[in-house]
């Protein structure tokens, strides 16, 4: 399932927000979960996490598995939704077959939140129709999700039988099982019932075998009004009306092929479908669905979704597409970004539907990535299955893998390869260099900890490491030993080691060296968290060799670590002087030091390894050779590739941050900077300085900082300047967004404020004249920020009345870059008035951006404690985001603490209320608030003196109506009381988050 979902994304900054803390043994909460970068597409998966955690906290030494002594071969599946105010229940009936495998007078099945008939539970044996007393039937429901139906006589084994039953189920709002969803069309209130069964939900939708290695085929009757249409899986086969219910019909579908029962999907609504050409996916039908206002945006979507599935996925596998037709439906309320169900793939509104003339670049790539994931999901997921939840990752970490390619084929413009490191390595490095990480495999056993995998090492990482394999096993021929895993696996299920047996079996098949098998490899990179840093000590004699070794790298090692582990990994190292001579080396686990003989080039040229960044591990190297690369930067950085660039930058800003290297070789790195002009680098820079931007707010050297950056990103903003032309390149466009993000949001560069200030106010004067779609957000808030209630109020309006999806974010975010104190306090204060335009699963969004504000960040801080007693009542049982509220407006507080003041503040919030705060997730906010405080303890003067070293920045660089930076004679304390101007920090992190979703 797809996350490339709503905007959250770079590495190091979340990535250590996402907790640094070791684990308290005592503690209920998942202590190593951290988001995907595509988190906000997946936030159905920790929906009332702390709810669940809690009642799931008595059973974690009772086996929540299924028996085995009986396993489903067929469903036949009849449900009537009932979509309609005051009764939005489902009438339901199942019958099931299932093969007898073990004799048992106890059949268990899962079940959540169903009202069983007990009445008409039935178990009769297919061969000659007798029936099998009932004895007892045990509802465990809660907590176990699981119902058991005691039979008088035992099953015989080789025996096949039909359990029926009927039951009733709730269309509820918590967007999972079979749900109700909502949505205005005409000023009328529209409902519509769609489910969502992974991670273990199908049992809230009906009564099933509901594990992932229990397939089965499903034949399924959807009850619908005749005002109404219904999907499913498979093709309409065909209808009738329901008997005396005038109004309704039964729609009965094709069977299915066997799956697992996440997999089940159906919908029932009013939508109108958009169906592809024929021609682009001959056998193939292929359909986007969506609400009727909303039609013009599906175009993009049917356009690209055929391509991809059979000009390119089908093609990639080269194993057909084993469906008649694919639907793809855009969902008003749904908490992933989308769902792969086969044939029916739900998503969110804003990861299917492309406005052409008002959507952003990045909107479309984001809906193209989307895509991409899904349909390779078809085959990696659902053709082939993971046994078990905890090799998750071999559906998402390949399906993330496969979005890059897949969106390259059908948009080559994009350059995904390029983007591929900023966007998914590094976010994940930032994750996984935390002693709360966890290895890929990791053994899960509770509905809630199944739902925590969905995490950035089960995509991000899993991602990761499938490239590393397929660089090290060269694509072709790693393409072919997928295409073997499965053509042998088929509707069946696997583990990892079936994937790796297949590699390797292919590896030998084709004559590729390698050192040990594939498992052997890949199992340290699995089955151990974290990744290697590698110390590159080369030796300037005339065997031009170099040392290599090996560690585990951490952002930050707690002094009180019981982490013992020997970690150490198989790492294929790459190597080049001119990136047409490229070696390689392979370093075992567990060698120690490696001597690494002939380099290429001379003692005088440098050498970088890791070329390409392919490979899933750090290197750090001896002073001499990164001088050589550091002046290679400033005298010709085209000498050494894009993603090189990004890497080297990437890794030397975080080993500072490590204290593996200091802040002055990281920072003369940063010097080229003034010269660069791609994507790739400048995004992996800016968020490592987005860092230390940060942290600098409000002390009294804020202004050497801000002089520097002005020098660096000037010359960026003029290059790719501020309007848009017609033949900008994709990158292009992103690339404009990160330099108008640092010369409007946080540096004030007179000519990005005034055109800025412009546009919006035009926009102000007639709102039938868009903003560039590109720098919307951009604009919007930097008018917002210099301006004042006028400006707020038309963008809050704005808001109110959009019908774009992505602009309604977009706008959302833009109005919490004011900086007024009384506008601030009235959007936290529209946060819990149900009746304010604001709606409650918006409400995460616009307080961590206010959080964000440099001057909305104490005025959120004061809100959280003066308003305490009505927040809680106000979000109460809601589980919307995150399934624990307050704790994520919490944690959005942890990431601008920099000074005693606000820490002091941000801890006497906690302890004031230990019961609300007692969980991992805000101990280690807390924690990271302490971090960020020894950082300016330990780094503030390094990096003050070097950038005081520098040549002067141009003394004049904000606007005419600004006013400049604090520059304060004592530290300041809290940025609500700075009167400095607004610097947006977040504007820089969402832009870039916006640029790379796509899950």
């Amino acid at each position: 399932m797809k996350v490339v979902l709503l905007g959250l994304l770079l590495a190091t900054v979340f990535a250590i927000a996402v907790g640094e803390l070791v684990q308290s043994t005592k503690d209920e909460s998942v202590w190593w979960y951290a988001p995907s970068r595509k988190a906000p597409l997946y936030e159905h998966k920790y929906q009332g996490l702390r709810e669940r955690l809690v009642r799931a906290a008595a059973t974690q030494t009772v086996n929540m598995r299924l028996p085995r002594e009986v396993l489903p071969s067929s469903y036949t599946i009849r449900l009537l939704p009932f979509i309609e105010e005051g009764n939005f229940t489902t009438d339901g009936y199942i019958e099931i077959l299932v093969d007898c495998k073990v004799a048992t007078t106890n059949i268990s099945m899962n079940a959540a939140e169903l009202d069983i008939k007990k009445e008409s539970i039935q178990v009769v044996d297919i061969a000659d129709s007798k029936q099998w007393d009932v004895e007892k039937f045990y509802d465990e429901q809660d907590p176990r999700e699981i119902i058991t139906i005691n039979l008088k006589t035992p099953l015989v084994v080789g025996k096949t039988y039909k359990i029926s039953m009927k039951f009733i189920s709730y269309l509820n709002e918590d967007l999972r099982g079979f749900y109700r969803s909502t949505y205005v069309e005409n000023n009328v209130n529209k409902y519509l019932a769609v489910s969502q069964m992974e991670a273990p939900d199908a049992r809230r939708a009906f009564p099933c075998f509901d594990e992932p290695n229990m397939k089965a085929t499903f034949t399924i009757t959807v009850g619908r009004k005749t005002t109404m249409s219904a999907i499913s899986n498979m093709p309409l086969k065909s209808d009738e009306p329901i008997p005396n219910m005038p109004g309704y019909v039964w729609n009965h579908f094709e069977p299915s092929v066997k799956m697992s029962s996440y997999l089940v999907a159906m919908m029932v609504s009013e939508f109108v479908s958009e169906l592809s050409n024929p021609s682009l996916s001959p056998g193939v039908q292929f359909k986007i669905w969506a609400r009727p206002s909303f039609r013009n945006q599906t175009k993009y979507s049917a356009d690209i979704g055929p391509r991809i599935l059979n000009d390119y996925v089908t093609k990639y596998f080269n194993i057909p597409f084993p469906l008649p037709k694919v639907d793809m439906a855009a969902i008003p309320d749904f908490a992933a970004g989308a769902m792969e169900n086969w044939g029916l793939i739900t998503y969110r509104e804003t990861d299917l539907l492309y406005d052409e003339k008002r959507s952003s670049a990045s909107a479309k790539q984001r809906v193209a990535i989307i895509i991409a994931h899904e349909l390779a999901h078809q085959w990696f997921g659902n053709l082939v299955t993971m046994d078990w939840w905890n090799v998750i990752w071999l559906n998402e970490g390949f399906a993330s893998y496969m979005e890059y390619p897949g969106t390259d084929y059908v948009e080559p413009g994009f350059e995904m390869n390029e983007q591929f490191t900023v966007t998914d390595l590094h976010y994940v490095f930032g994750i996984d260099a935390l002693e709360t990480s966890r290895p890929i495999d990791f053994e899960v056993n509770t509905p809630s900890q199944i739902n925590q995998m969905f995490d950035a090492i089960s995509y991000e990482k899993g991602s990761c490491i499938i490239r590393m394999c397929a660089d090290f096993l060269g694509e072709p021929v790693f393409r072919r030993g997928v295409t073997s895993y499965l053509n042998k696996n088929a509707y069946g299920n696997t583990v990892q080691k079936d994937l790796w047996d297949a590699l390797n079996t292919q590896a030998i098949t084709e004559n590729v060296q390698l050192p040990a098998p594939v498992e052997t490899i890949m199992e340290t990179w699995t089955r151990q968290m974290g990744y290697p840093v590698i110390n590159i000590s080369r030796l300037y004699d005339s065997t031009n060799s170099a040392v290599a070794s090996q560690q585990r790298f951490l952002l930050r090692k707690n002094e009180n670590s019981t982490d013992n582990n020997d970690y150490s990994w198989w790492v294929p190292l790459t190597y080049t002087s001119n990136f047409v001579d490229i070696r390689k080396h392979w370093m075992p686990s567990g060698s120690g030091v490696n001597v690494i003989q002939s380099l290429p080039g001379s003692s005088a040229n440098w050498v970088i390894f890791n070329v390409g960044q392919e490979g899933y591990y750090r290197v750090i190297y001896d002073e001499r050779n990164i001088e050589m690369i550091r002046n290679q930067l400033m005298t010709n950085h085209a000498a050494i590739s894009k993603k090189n660039r990004a890497q080297i930058l990437d890794d030397y800003l975080n080993m500072a941050r490590s204290n593996l290297t200091t802040y002055v070789t990281a920072m003369e790195l940063t010097r080229y900077l003034s010269h660069e002009r791609d994507y790739a680098p400048w995004t992996a820079a800016s968020v490592a300085l987005d860092y230390i931007d940060i942290m600098l707010y409000g002390y009294p050297d804020e202004r050497e900082w801000k002089n520097y950056m002005t020098v660096l990103v000037t010359a960026l903003y003029d290059y790719v300047k501020y309007e848009a032309s017609n033949s900008d390149a994709h990158l292009t466009v992103f690339t404009r967004s990160q330099a108008v993000s640092w010369a409007c949001g946080r540096l004030n560069i007179s000519n990005c404020i005034t055109k800025a200030n412009r546009d919006y106010h035009a926009w102000m004067a007639d709102a039938t004249k868009e903003l560039q779609p590109n720098l919307r957000r951009l604009i919007s808030c930097t008018a917002i920020a210099q301006g004042g209630r006028p400006e707020w109020q038309f963008g809050f309006n704005r808001y109110l009345d959009s019908t774009l999806a992505n602009e309604k974010t977009e706008l959302l975010r833009s109005i919490t870059c004011s900086q007024d104190i009384g506008i601030l306090n009235e959007m936290l204060e529209m946060m819990i008035t149900s009746t304010s335009g604001i709606r409650l699963q918006d409400a995460n969004t616009l307080f961590s951006n206010i959080a964000a504000n440099p001057v909305g960040h104490g005025v959120a801080l004061d809100f959280l404690t003066n308003r305490w007693d009505d927040i809680v009542a106000y979000f109460g049982s809601y589980e919307g985001f995150g399934g624990d509220a307050i704790t994520r407006l919490f944690r959005a507080l942890c990431n601008r603490v920099n000074t005693d003041e606000k820490l002091d503040k941000l801890i006497k919030l906690s302890t004031d209320h230990p019961t609300s705060f007692n969980s991992a997730s805000a101990r280690q906010g807390i924690e990271l608030a302490r971090t960020n405080v020894k950082w300016v303890q330990k780094h503030y003067d390094t990096i003050v003196n070097w950038l005081k070293s520098q040549n002067p920045a141009p003394e004049e660089t904000t606007a005419s109506s600004g006013t400049s930076p604090t520059t304060q004679s004592t530290v300041a304390t809290t940025p609500s009381s700075a009167t400095s101007t607004f610097v947006n920090h977040f504007v820089i992190l969402m832009a870039a988050i916006a640029t790379f979703t796509g899950f």
